[in-house]
Formats: C-alpha cells, sequence, structure tokens
C-alpha cells in the first residue's frame, strides 16, 4: 500500500482554506451577510448560505445585525456555529458557547469576547492539522499490518485498505464527537 490515502487526505485538506484566514475579516466593524457567508465558506468544511444566518438570528442564536451589517463578534459567532452544525445541534452549539459567554444576544456578560475565541480555536485547529499526517501515517501502517496475512488479489486488497481507512477516520470522528458530546452534557454539574 502506497501513501495515496496520505496524498487523498492531503488533497481535502489543502482545499480548505486554514481558519485563521477568516482573522483578518473580524478586524473590519461590519460585514454585509453576502461577506460573512463568502468567508465562512472558505474557511469551513460546511457548506453555509444566507438561509442560514437568517435563520440563527430569528432562533436568537445571534443578535439581530444592525444595518444589515454583522459585527466582528457575530461573525465571530457565525463561524464558530457554522463549524459545529455538522457535530452538534444547534441547541447544543449554544449551549456550549453559553458556557463560555453566556448569553449570546448580549456581549456585555462575556468572559472572552468572540473574536479572540474564534482566534485561539483557529489557531489551534490549524495546528491540529499537522498532526493529522502523523496519526494518519499510523493508521496506514495499522490497516496494512492488519491485511499483511489476507491472500487477496490487489485491486480487491486496494479497495479493501481504502475501506477500513475511510472507516476508521469516521470511526475517530464519532468517538470524538461522542466524548465531546458527554462533556458538554456535563458541563454544569
Amino acid at each position: 500500500m502506497d501513501s495515496k490515502y496520505m496524498q487523498a487526505i492531503r488533497d481535502v485538506l489543502n482545499d480548505l482554506e486554514p481558519k485563521q484566514k477568516a482573522l483578518p475579516y473580524l478586524e473590519l466593524d461590519s460585514m454585509m451577510l453576502a461577506q460573512v457567508v463568502e468567508v465562512a465558506k472558505r474557511v469551513s468544511q460546511n457548506d453555509i448560505n444566507p438561509t442560514h444566518v437568517q435563520n440563527w438570528v430569528r432562533r436568537k442564536y445571534i443578535p439581530h445585525p444592525q444595518k444589515k451589517k454583522y459585527n466582528r463578534e457575530q461573525f465571530a459567532n457565525i463561524l464558530l456555529i457554522n463549524d459545529l452544525r455538522d457535530i452538534l445541534s444547534l441547541e447544543e452549539i449554544s449551549q456550549l458557547l453559553g458556557y463560555v459567554n453566556e448569553n449570546l444576544l448580549d456581549t456585555s456578560d462575556d468572559r472572552i469576547n468572540p473574536t479572540k475565541l474564534y482566534g485561539y480555536y483557529s489557531e489551534i485547529f490549524d495546528r491540529s492539522q499537522m498532526d493529522w499526517e502523523k496519526s494518519l501515517h499510523e493508521l496506514e501502517k495499522e490497516v496494512e499490518d492488519t491485511l499483511a496475512g489476507e491472500e487477496m488479489v490487489a485491486e480487491d486488497r486496494e479497495k479493501v485498505a481504502t475501506t477500513l481507512v475511510i472507516l476508521n477516520l469516521l470511526a475517530r470522528a464519532n468517538l470524538y464527537k461522542q466524548i465531546a458530546k458527554r462533556w458538554l452534557i456535563n458541563l454544569d454539574d
């Protein structure tokens, strides 16, 4: 088995902008919805459109924009919500962000400014992408070792190995999700 798995994963990662690319936009005083969505699309793995953001405003996860413009704190929360929405429900995201900043509609009770929170999050996330490569090399070796005694045609071996790599990536993602969700449930205990 060669490093084509690593290359396939690198290709996916290379299609994504580092999350820190959003940081200069967080320095702007305000942005129109189209700008918010455009930047969020570039730095997120999730698709986002204006309707998503308008729904989050309507459901009170984000304050109403002032004169149709979103401030940097709103934008930071939009980026965080968009990143988390495939993993957590909006209520769970609200609980997590509320854990650190109480009422999402009121910035006066914030323990940390949402733009700073997003900055720290993006720095850690972008750095962690480098750690994935080491972990994935180990996964590739584990798959090779597991299939070492298996007799099969090369094409079949390749398809089985690819499937095992993908299954393990999904299982790891689910494991991390379950750990995070259980921790989230117990935050106030």
